[in-house]
């Protein structure tokens, strides 16, 4: 199950990577993949930010052929696969898991704090409003992975440093933020692109294929918290009756790993419990 953990950290560098050379393989020439998670076109399709595509639902214009593509990854691919963008390919979730190792390595007071998902969805509805209100995508100016995302893209145009500075500053502060407290802020009480990939990956019928994490009861011994909850940088509870809640689960597989080593009651599924 180790290996899982190691292959996810692998992909999560090849991301960065990948997006830190892409403008100049662009200006090179190839074109197999192009833009940022703005706005990225994979292979001639596009996918983007959902959060972008629902403001420009807000202006009106969903109908152009380009906004509606960016929706591809919310209408496809979350139901099946749920938010593993989040742990998997998502730029700012790599240096917020590393925030939170270093953190605890450190030693520290836990900060006790529940998750918050309507709470993320009612800040995403404010933004939606705020944003066809002002005629403005104010959510984009918060979109961490688009951020990170559009760096490499400002420093091969050789933009001014303060640009830079400007464009790195909320994600500076929110990880600033989170080696402070100890916990995962800005992924579980702000995202508003985990609202809408987490209400995607919610709307898998319970026993239709997915990928999903499933909990055995009867394998399971541990008593008070358990040591996958403890494993999980999310604070989820995986030992629930099909697993983690999929609107909030991100699939990084941390808590499947640790229980490895505690009967391993919890295991990788393809499809709900008949």
């Amino acid at each position: 199950m180790k290996r899982i953990k190691w292959i996810r950290r692998v992909l999560q560098l090849l991301v960065i990577a990948g997006l830190c050379l892409l403008p100049w393989l662009n200006a090179a020439g190839w074109r197999g993949v192009s833009g940022s998670f703005f706005a990225l076109d994979f292979g001639g399709l596009p996918f983007a930010d959902p959060v972008a595509a629902a403001q420009v639902a807000a202006h009106g214009s969903f109908a152009c052929g380009a906004a509606a593509g960016r929706c591809c990854a919310v209408a496809g691919a979350c139901p099946v696969a749920g938010a593993c963008f989040c742990s998997w390919i998502c730029p700012y979730g790599f240096f917020s898991e590393l925030a939170y190792r270093l953190r605890w390595r450190r030693g520290g007071e836990r900060l006790q704090v529940r998750q918050a998902f309507w709470g993320k969805t009612l800040l995403l509805a404010m933004g939606l409003v705020a944003a066809l209100g002002a005629g403005f995508p104010l959510w984009g100016i918060v979109s961490l992975p688009g951020e990170i995302s559009l760096l490499p893209v400002l420093v091969w145009q050789g933009d001014d440093v303060w640009l830079l500075l400007g464009a790195a500053a909320v994600p500076l502060a929110a990880l600033v933020l989170e080696f402070a407290t100890g916990k995962r802020l800005w992924c579980r009480f702000v995202c508003p692109q985990s609202v809408l990939l987490g209400a995607a990956a919610r709307c898998l019928p319970a026993k239709a294929p997915g990928l999903r994490i499933g909990w055995q009861v009867d394998k399971c011994s541990c008593k008070g918290k358990p040591p996958c909850q403890q494993a999980c940088s999310l604070d989820l509870n995986p030992r629930r009756i099909g697993g983690p809640d999929r609107r909030d689960c991100t699939h990084c597989g941390d808590c499947v790993a640790t229980c490895a080593g505690y009967g391993k009651a919890l295991e990788w599924r393809g499809r709900g419990e008949r």
